[in-house]
């Protein structure tokens, strides 16, 4: 892809996610339950202490950004970015709900950071990677501004089949509104083999680079209609152009896709994630 074209993508995507924003804020506080559930195997990888100088990038609604604030205490510091102010609107709301004095919020481009080199002591993104058109360089500029030694943690999702809420969400919305190109199901699994997110870590000069498998499989009751939050932030802003058959059909679509999994009074779900781990080298 040429960078007229990479450019032109990017365009595109922050198009999108400023579309978004407002539906990732709304939902944010519905979803606390299942983000800590993800942060906090993400951030013990991290190796988030007290004191710590925290960038969390693509920070969106505010997590994990608001539980390192948490974590890093006082004696510590968190910049939350994200390239889309409508996205990290959704964080500064959280954030002083809950009185979080040591946070602050920056707009930036994950592939051209406007930190200085060494700022940090570890650097965090949870699902953003996958979003950048050039993740080498926003690899490279992770790197950059980490203190030599500091370390980079990174979550992108495994295989969308061993996700049920994506596969579910992928086969209702092309059921309903067909291979529309408005629904991305392909951009959020850009990692998902495994290797590929360590492989492109140690390209762009990280070191003692791993990645780890993270799964889970929650058991929800099959009584209520638990899909709601995620599906208006993936497809709320293609619910909200859809007329209510559409929105009728995309639900029940969703229902029976979640009904092949059901065991008695629960569905069994999975989830797949996958952490990458780096460090800026020494020297």
């Amino acid at each position: 892809m040429s960078a007229e074209q990479l450019d032109k993508t990017k365009e595109q995507l922050h198009q999108e996610w400023t579309r978004r924003g407002p539906f990732w804020n709304k939902r944010a506080d519905e979803i606390a339950d299942m983000a800590a559930r993800l942060n906090e195997p993400f951030l013990d990888a991290a190796d988030i202490a007290p004191g710590h100088r925290v960038l969390d990038l693509a920070s969106g609604a505010g997590e994990p950004a608001l539980t390192i604030a948490r974590r890093v205490g006082d004696a510590g510091a968190v910049v939350a970015s994200d390239m889309v102010p409508e996205m990290l609107a959704g964080a500064r709301r959280r954030a002083a709900e809950a009185e979080t004095g040591n946070m602050t919020f920056e707009i930036a481009d994950m592939e051209a950071l406007p930190f200085d080199e060494s700022g940090f002591d570890r650097v965090t993104c949870r699902f953003g990677l996958m979003f950048s058109v050039r993740p080498e360089r926003a690899l490279a500029e992770a790197c950059r501004v980490l203190v030599p030694g500091g370390r980079a943690a990174f979550m992108v999702w495994g295989p969308r089949d061993e996700t049920t809420m994506f596969a579910v969400f992928a086969e209702a919305a092309a059921a309903v509104f067909g291979d529309d190109p408005e629904i991305d199901v392909v951009t959020p699994f850009r990692f998902a083999e495994a290797g590929s997110l360590a492989a492109t870590m140690s390209a762009a000069g990280l070191v003692d680079v791993e990645e780890r498998a993270l799964r889970f499989a929650p058991r929800v009751p099959a009584n209520r209609e638990f899909w709601h939050p995620q599906q208006d932030m993936m497809l709320g802003r293609k619910l909200a152009g859809a007329g209510a058959d559409e929105r009728a059909a995309l639900n029940r679509a969703i229902r029976a896709g979640f009904e092949k999994t059901r065991e008695g009074d629960d569905y069994h779900l999975t989830l797949h994630a996958r952490i990458g781990l780096g460090r800026r080298a020494e020297g």
